[in-house]
């Protein structure tokens, strides 16, 4: 087969909502599993396997620039590409809404993506301002308030023709809500004591795992006391700002990207 033949058929495949479901939803199963059987279960004596202080897949996987934070950006930078693809459609036929609600949420994409990629927050709260937790806290909220009314203007200024596709309209909406909550743990939470969802989370493996894993825990803790001192983040923090955070933010891109993967699957319909 020639190259031109080959580019032909890869140009000529379709991505699918279906497919976007399949792989955010199939990396985050595969994770957990691994969690399960290696961290929890330690099957065939497995457990610490990754090493280090907190020698745990749930932490190695879901730590900020690793895999499931990876994933979340591809899923984003899909986002920003889908959107484009939608917009460029909309110019063509002077469809005013369409362009306008898709390029507001591919500027979305890209602002999402500057942030979780790089962590400008952090530079800005912590580094220059150096404010304290507090304040960090209230800063964060009203940083990501503001990240969120750009989607919600989008959505209330130029959805209509968006909320006429079911699927689309569905798939944005819960998009939206488990964004919402990864938002709501990485900001107003830490002032309510969402490290207890860590705590939580914790328990349950130990309600599986056993008295070995409550040692290997408790190993872990004193490690990092060891390494850091007693102000570093604690394993319950860990696992809620790491495990259940980054699963959250990463079904949350998966969805996002779906909904505007199945919005242009039915303008291709309807061509």
């Amino acid at each position: 087969m020639s190259l031109e033949k080959i580019r032909e058929k890869t140009l000529s495949v379709k991505v699918t909502h279906k497919h976007v479901l399949a792989t955010g939803f199939g990396v985050l199963g595969i994770s957990y599993l691994l969690v399960l059987f290696i961290d929890v279960l330690n099957v065939f004596e497995l457990r610490g396997l990754p090493g280090g202080i907190v020698p745990f897949f749930w932490n190695t996987l879901f730590v900020e620039r690793s895999l499931i934070e990876i994933m979340q950006w591809t899923m984003l930078a899909g986002l920003i590409f889908t959107s484009y693809k939608i917009y460029q459609r909309a110019s063509l036929t002077a469809d005013t809404l369409n362009q306008r609600f898709w390029s507001l949420i591919a500027v979305t994409g890209i602002l999402m993506l500057i942030e979780d990629s790089l962590n400008p927050r952090h530079a800005l709260f912590r580094d220059i301002l150096d404010l304290p937790w507090q304040q960090i806290n209230v800063a964060e909220t009203l940083y990501f308030g503001g990240l969120a009314s750009i989607p919600a203007y989008a959505f209330l200024r130029y959805s209509r023709k968006v909320r006429e596709h079911k699927r689309t309209l569905a798939l944005l909406i819960l998009g939206g809500f488990f964004y919402g909550l990864a938002v709501t743990i990485s900001g107003p939470g830490h002032s309510f004591g969402v490290s207890q969802l860590g705590e939580i989370g914790l328990d349950a493996t130990v309600a599986i795992g056993g008295e070995e894993l409550q040692q290997a825990y408790e190993e872990a803790e004193q490690r990092i006391i060891d390494v850091h001192g007693d102000d570093w983040d604690d394993l319950a923090f860990m696992f809620t700002d790491h495990f259940i955070e980054e699963s959250l933010e990463l079904i949350g891109a998966t969805l996002l990207l779906a909904s505007a993967t199945s919005y242009l699957e039915f303008l291709r319909r309807n061509e």
